[in-house]
């Protein structure tokens, strides 16, 4: 995803905060502080990118590091060593650090991931002529590093990922390097291996993305693949320029007067902007970094409709990425300029919020370059809003109906069921993440599914039905012999291939299954990659289900839809249909994904 902050959680920032406050406020320079000007002083760096993050040393590092990562909490709780993934060769960190490096005597360093931030355990996710390959996007990002709490800093920076081969003796030879290539390039100038963007950075607990302030900031535009062969095989390095225009200290909410610093000072001022400065045809400041949405204002139909031309819509969530003057001068806000000509031809480079949203926009309305769109701000002054605007809720509403009427037409029947009902569907509906790749194609690891449970499951059931059941006993001694428990309420995913009555249930060639001398109903079961050790062999040699005469009145038999990993009625046997829970009935989650009542 496009631009995410990695904040810490202010639970415990706010705790480190309260006890610094102990030892004195003139520990966190409450006080004002020094700014630079507008005139930005830009600094290069170029630091080496090879220690995975060091593992936590104390039971509050390891919950923040929890709490942070946005990989699913029980894979990371299950997992013997969260801190790598598993490549086709070699395992890789899920997060690699730089050393801090210093930038105009404030502190920096790289985060990268470089299997992309939500890898589970494993990053081989397809199949390239029978050989297991990584697919997915790489990240990177900036962090700052204040020495005092409330510093911050505003600055833009170019990021670039370079790969330097490795002499046969290994040592450091820094020779010309190989940019790795990017997907796209943040802000503008457009390139093929640089990421731009401007933010202010500050402390965790002053952080507010709406408005440009972060702890953090980046984007997952490098191709995995190419990033970890990088990191396995050369010297991988973070390269770019840092410009700073401004740094402050003292930007604290619990600074004097109230709502005049940090990030509550600028939630104040962008809400009472919001009730002033954007209800009138006057000028006003663009910051990079902030978000703004477009509005329909009455006596302004054509200035909107011609920035619809250009991909700005009413509704839509756009950050400004950079910004220059009207001779193409990199600028931090519109206020550095003299007079309203000036601040009217800034240049604006903006781009939707989320990846998704601007592949919607890209497909649906034509456009021919990659994001950013680069739009003068005059264009912009009088029906452009920040997110704390009231009146930019209504058109932000409407325009993400419009995009996915579904899924938010769904969100909102969620929240307003009444709490009685809620209690009742709550015993007869339920969430369900699919936590394997045993029903991959049709339903991915990590997909979100809705679950009905209303008695009498099996009746409403058919052959080729995706079901949700208890283990079998058999099930539950191989999860037992792999050293694992399973709780009172797990639950497996499978589709049921055959009923009672059936006859003739056999394992032939390639671990197909032929039913009634048939094929098994179900999709191609041939999609999905083998597992590198092939476990599922051993399983199948002595499988229960191998060769069944004929299913019981009370049996069914069941198959996932990745036969070269699922372990179902081939190994433990037939189930019992009174094990049968329940049926899925939609996919919630992934939105691009989502599907109301199958078939699954």
């Amino acid at each position: 995803m496009l631009g995410f902050a990695l904040q810490r959680t202010r639970i415990f920032v706010l705790i480190e905060l309260l006890v610094a406050c102990a030892r004195g406020v003139h520990a966190y320079g409450l006080t004002s502080g020094n700014n630079i000007g507008s005139k930005p002083i830009t600094h290069s760096f170029s630091v080496p990118l090879k220690n995975p993050r060091p593992k936590p040393t104390s039971l509050a590092d390891k919950f923040i590091e929890l709490w942070n990562d946005p990989r699913p909490i029980t894979s990371l709780v299950a997992s013997a060593d969260a801190s790598y993934v598993r490549t086709n060769e070699n395992d890789v960190p899920y997060c690699v650090v730089s050393d801090e490096f210093d930038i105009g005597g404030e502190s920096f360093q790289i985060l990268l991931y470089p299997c992309g931030r939500f890898a589970g355990g494993s990053a081989l996710t397809s199949s390239d002529n029978n050989n297991q390959v990584m697919s997915g996007a790489a990240s990177a990002y900036l962090r700052y590093l204040p020495k005092r709490y409330g510093d911050e800093i505003d600055i833009a920076w170019r990021l670039r990922l370079s790969a330097y081969k490795q002499s046969l003796k290994g040592k450091d030879i820094r020779q010309e390097p190989t940019y790795l290539h990017v997907i796209t390039s943040g802000g503008l100038p457009r390139s093929n291996n640089t990421w731009s963007a401007a933010m202010t950075f500050c402390s965790a607990l002053e952080a507010v993305e709406s408005l440009g302030r972060t702890t953090d900031w980046g984007s997952s535009i490098w191709s995995a693949e190419q990033v970890s062969k990088a990191y396995r095989d050369e010297y991988l390095f973070a390269e770019g320029e840092i410009s700073v225009f401004a740094k402050r200290s003292g930007e604290s909410l619990f600074a004097l007067p109230l709502f005049a610093k940090g990030g509550l000072g600028s939630v104040y001022r962008a809400v009472n902007r919001s009730s002033t400065q954007e209800k009138t045809t006057n000028q006003r400041e663009f910051k990079v970094g902030e978000v703004i949405v477009a509005r329909n204002i009455p006596g302004l139909e054509s200035d909107v409709q011609e920035l619809k031309q250009q991909l700005v819509y009413p509704g839509i969530d756009y950050r400004i990425m950079t910004m220059t003057d009207k001779n193409g001068i990199p600028i931090f806000s519109t206020n550095s300029l003299e007079s309203d000509e000036d601040k009217c031809q800034a240049r604006l480079s903006l781009r939707p919020c989320g990846w998704k949203l601007q592949h919607q926009l890209w497909k649906g309305y034509g456009m021919q370059t990659d994001w950013p769109i680069e739009i003068d701000a005059g264009r912009l002054v009088k029906v452009a809003a920040t997110r704390f605007n009231p009146e930019s809720a209504i058109p932000r509403i409407v325009s993400a109906f419009k995009r996915d009427w579904r899924m938010y037409s769904l969100a909102l029947a969620v929240a307003l069921t009444p709490i009685p009902l809620a209690l009742v569907t709550r015993n007869f509906v339920s969430f369900y993440v699919i936590p394997t790749t045993s029903m991959e194609p049709s339903l991915l690891k990590g997909d979100l599914m809705m679950v009905e449970k209303l008695p009498r499951i099996y009746e409403r059931t058919h052959r080729g039905d995706v079901v949700l059941f208890r283990p079998p006993s058999a099930l539950v001694d191989i999860v037992r012999n792999n050293g694992s428990q399973l709780s009172s309420s797990s639950l497996f995913v499978k589709r049921i291939v055959g009923l009672p009555g059936d006859e003739d249930i056999i394992l032939v060639e390639n671990n197909d299954v032929l039913i009634n001398s048939k094929e098994a109903v179900g999709p191609d079961r041939n999609l999905c990659p083998d597992e590198p050790l092939r476990l599922i062999n051993s399983y199948l040699k002595n499988g229960i289900g191998i060769k069944i005469s004929k299913l019981g009145k009370d049996e069914v038999y069941v198959l996932g839809d990745c036969k070269a990993v699922s372990v179902d009625s081939r190994v433990f046997g037939p189930l019992p249909k009174e094990n049968i829970v329940g049926k899925p009935i939609a996919r919630i989650w992934p939105i691009n994904r989502f599907k109301l009542f199958g078939p699954f």
